[in-house]
């Protein structure tokens, strides 16, 4: 597999999980993959896909399931894994393998009437946070960003954001 070359190790892999069928019926590729992963990004389906599918006892418990995922053994030990869910307007959890207690981001939710779309809200979440982390931000600013911008998003038709664009960071 290309990413056991050591020099695939020092680059940071991200993994989106995507949709709750990859956890369901790729299950012995995640496995192949996740000790390569860096960072891992899901919702709530997808993480309870996850337990699901890995034998978790409680595939409700979020906190868990992502605290499972990042202690699980990585090829690259210099480096914790990050893991982070999104529940749409509800609270973000992010665990690292460093500090594996839950850490929870309420969303700033908005009305349903401002809500027009929202295909490409995890995209948008995933591209915000992980700019930020590229720009140098820390955890909390990054989820920050990511929910800034999948805010953006569900306020248009399709997955784009408003403009004239708005700088998050």
């Amino acid at each position: 597999m290309i990413l056991s070359n050591p020099c695939f190790r020092q680059q940071t892999f991200v993994l989106n999980i995507s949709a709750p069928f990859i956890a369901q019926f790729f299950s012995a590729q995640l496995k192949e993959i996740l000790p390569y992963t860096d960072i891992v990004i899901g919702n709530e389906s997808e993480a309870e896909a996850y337990a699901t599918a890995n034998g978790l006892p409680d595939a409700k418990d979020l906190s868990a399931i992502a605290k499972s995922i990042a202690l699980l053994p990585k090829a690259n030990s210099q480096r914790g894994r990050i893991v982070v869910f999104t529940q749409g307007a509800k609270e973000t959890v992010l665990v690292t393998a460093d500090q594996p207690d839950a850490k929870i981001f309420p969303v700033n939710a908005l009305e349903d009437d401002q809500i027009v779309d929202t295909n490409g809200a995890g995209d948008a979440f995933a591209g915000g946070f992980l700019g930020a982390i590229v720009a140098g931000k820390d955890l909390e600013a990054s989820v920050l960003a990511g929910h800034a911008l999948a805010r953006a998003c569900v306020q248009q038709v399709g997955p784009q954001y408003p403009w004239p664009k708005v700088n998050i960071l």
